[in-house]
């Protein structure tokens, strides 16, 4: 008999296809679920630049307690162990005691240097980077340097503009400049910077004494927002942004007005500023408050501008308050006339942001 014929097998079905699907319709609805991913991680990229810190050196734009790493003062060697006393022999009878011999008396230590700027104390030891000197703790700064007091004389720089190559993590963004102006009785001061596409800049102005800069107006400028503090000397007083009141004796500093005070320090007797370990204290206001600030020379270095080397020498911000790890770092060259070659401030995050002497307008 002949056999009927076997029915064929239906072909396997596509489990991943509905009925009626097209598959060129998944295929674009796949490259569209891509495309959309990509844009979302670049929004993601955009965010996480717009948030990178702000500029260089002074500016404090939050209360978040910080710990600066500074170089601490060498720790004290441990006081010798007090003599155990000798027990006196029991006198004889009909016989008086000897009397007792007074105790030896250590010299009195010489008095330690300090200046009408604030107090300052020289370092023991070597004295090479690293050597630091321990602040007087309750000392305050007073009214400034008088001139020719103990070595200390301040000498204002000429005028000048200044521009540095700025840095973020060691990648270079635009320039910034130093703008200062003084003709003997009024300064002006002038810091601008950038930061990705945000501008920064700061003000400072005011009268000239034989002890320094007498700040009378500072202001802040960052990215749209602007800040305003200003001093009366004849009533000690500032008065900030907010409308809240601090005492602001003569001597007293704003931001980036201490900067040129130091320059001109060092300016007046750069031999004070031989021996690491020097400290100047000074009080520092912005746009809220105004707080003690101590500056420490700890060496010189060689700064690499990439146009040749300078050498200069390396201050230091010691630590306003506990946990501040916050580190501003200035070098103040001669060639310069001891204007600032480098200019950095360390994040607490550890973010960091370099200012390089680039050149002079005018030259």
């Amino acid at each position: 008999m002949v056999q009927p014929p076997r029915p064929e097998k239906p072909a396997n079905p596509d489990l991943h296809a509905r009925p009626g699907a097209d598959p060129r319709v998944w295929r674009r609805r796949r490259w569209i679920i891509v495309v959309a991913l990509v844009l979302l991680v670049h929004v993601l990229a955009v965010v996480g630049f717009v948030r990178m810190p702000g500029p260089l050196i002074p500016v404090d734009v939050s209360n978040t307690p910080t710990l600066e790493a500074v170089l601490l003062p060498p720790p004290r060697p441990p006081a010798p162990p007090a003599p155990r006393p000798v027990p006196r022999p029991r006198p004889q009878p009909r016989a008086a005691a000897p009397a007792p011999e007074p105790a030896p008396q250590e010299a009195p230590a010489p008095p330690l240097a300090t200046s009408p700027q604030g107090a300052t104390e020289m370092a023991s030891g070597s004295g090479g980077e690293g050597s630091a000197a321990r602040p007087a703790a309750a000392a305050a700064p007073s009214g400034g340097p008088q001139g020719g007091v103990d070595g200390v004389r301040y000498d204002p720089p000429p005028s000048a503009t200044m521009h540095y190559a700025s840095f973020v993590n060691g990648v270079q963004n635009p320039d910034g400049l130093i703008r200062w102006e003084q003709d003997g009785s009024r300064y002006r001061l002038a810091v601008e910077t950038r930061v990705l596409w945000f501008r920064f800049a700061f003000q400072s102005g005011g009268a000239m004494a034989v002890q320094g800069l007498l700040p009378e107006r500072y202001e802040e400028r960052r990215r749209n927002k602007t800040e305003t503090s200003r001093f009366d000397a004849a009533a000690g007083t500032a008065v900030f942004a907010s409308g809240t009141q601090a005492p602001f004796p003569p001597g007293a500093q704003d931001r980036f007005s201490v900067f040129l005070q130091l320059v001109g320090l060092v300016r007046g007797n750069p031999q004070r500023y031989a021996t690491p370990g020097v400290t100047e204290a000074f009080l520092v206001a912005d746009t809220r408050d105004v707080e003690p600030m101590q500056v420490q020379y700890v060496g010189e270095d060689e700064i690499d501008t990439g146009n040749g080397v300078i050498r200069a020498k390396h201050f230091v911000r010691l630590q306003r308050r506990a946990n501040d790890r916050r580190r501003v770092e200035l070098w103040l060259a001669q060639s310069l006339g001891w204007m600032p070659v480098r200019l950095r401030q360390t994040e607490p995050d550890g973010t960091q942001i370099d200012l390089v002497y680039r050149g002079r307008e005018g030259q």
